[in-house]
C-alpha cells in the first residue's frame, strides 16, 4: 500500500465533529497516548516477564501511524512529504550512513538544531554542511585569530572566544544570509548569522549564559573590516579554513 493511499483511507475514519483547527491537537495528543501504549508493552516484557506480543505491538504501531496521518492531514500535506523530509534530514546528519561518532557528537552552538544548511562552495572542498564547517573552524580558531582584547584568555578549551565577527562574516561569504550583532556590556557586538530566517551562532559556546538574540542589529562588513587588525585575522582564518578543507578533501 502506498503511504498516501493509507493516509486517504485512514482519514475516512476521522471524527467529522472535530473542528479543523483542533485536529492537530487531537493528533499530537493521540501520538503521545499511543506511544505510551507501545512503551507499556515493552515495559511489561522487560520488567514483568510478559511475552512481547507481536500482534499487540503491530496494533499499537498502527494506531501511531493513524495519528501521524491525522497530523499530516491537519497541516494539509501528504504523509509522504513528512517521510521524505525526514530522509533528507537523515542524509544531512549521516551522509555516509549511520556513524556512532556523529551520533554521539551533539552540537552545542546556538541554533544547531535548525542549521541543516548544505555547503556547496568549491573554494572549501570537503565541507558539505554547516556542521562540518563548524568542526573545521574549531580546528582553525587560535590565539592569532582571537580579538586582541580577549587573546590572553583564549585557550583550546574555549576555542570560540573572541572569534565571532571574523567567523560570522566568513560564514556569510560561504553561505550568504546576514550577520547580526548583540551589544555587550563593554559596547562591543557579538556577531552571529541569520540565513532563511534561522539564527545560528557558531561561536556562542564562549558564553556561560544564553544571549538574547531578539535584541540585535544588522552588522556592516565594511565597517568591521575597516579595522586592519580584524581584517588580517579574517584573512588568516579564511586561509586556515582553506588549508583544512584541502586536508579533509585528500583524506
Amino acid at each position: 500500500m502506498e503511504i498516501n493511499e493509507y493516509q486517504k483511507l485512514a482519514m475516512t475514519t476521522l471524527n467529522p465533529q472535530i473542528e479543523k483547527e483542533k485536529i492537530i491537537i487531537n493528533a499530537v495528543m493521540g501520538l503521545s497516548a499511543e506511544s505510551g501504549e507501545a512503551t507499556d508493552l515493552v515495559k511489561k516484557h522487560l520488567f514483568q516477564g510478559h511475552d512481547l506480543n507481536r500482534s499487540e505491538m503491530i496494533e499499537e504501531l498502527g494506531d501511531i501511524a493513524w495519528y501521524l496521518a491525522e497530523a499530516a492531514t491537519a497541516l494539509d500535506i501528504d504523509l509522504s512529504e513528512i517521510l521524505e523530509a525526514n530522509i533528507e534530514k537523515l542524509k544531512k546528519r549521516f551522509p555516509e550512513g549511520f556513524s556512532a561518532e556523529r551520533s554521539m557528537h551533539r552540537y552545542r552552538f546556538y541554533g544547531w538544531e535548525k542549521a541543516d544548511f548544505e555547503v556547496d562552495c568549491p573554494e572549501y572542498p570537503g565541507i558539505r554542511n554547516v556542521f562540518e564547517l563548524y568542526d573545521a573552524l574549531k580546528e582553525c580558531w587560535s590565539y592569532e585569530t582571537c580579538a586582541p582584547r580577549m587573546a590572553d584568555d583564549w585557550s583550546k578549551e574555549d576555542p570560540s572566544l573572541g572569534q565571532c565577527s571574523i567567523t560570522s562574516f566568513l560564514v556569510q561569504e560561504i553561505l550568504g544570509g546576514k550577520v547580526y550583532g548583540i551589544e555587550l556590556p563593554d559596547g562591543s557586538y557579538h556577531c552571529f548569522n541569520v540565513l532563511e530566517d534561522r539564527i545560528f551562532d557558531l561561536t556562542s559556546e564562549q558564553f556561560e549564559k544564553r544571549l538574547d538574540y531578539g535584541k540585535s542589529v544588522e552588522q556592516d562588513r565594511e565597517k568591521h573590516f575597516s579595522k586592519e587588525e580584524k581584517y588580517q585575522r579574517y584573512l588568516l582564518l579564511k586561509e586556515r579554513l582553506r588549508e583544512k578543507c584541502k586536508e579533509k578533501d585528500t583524506d
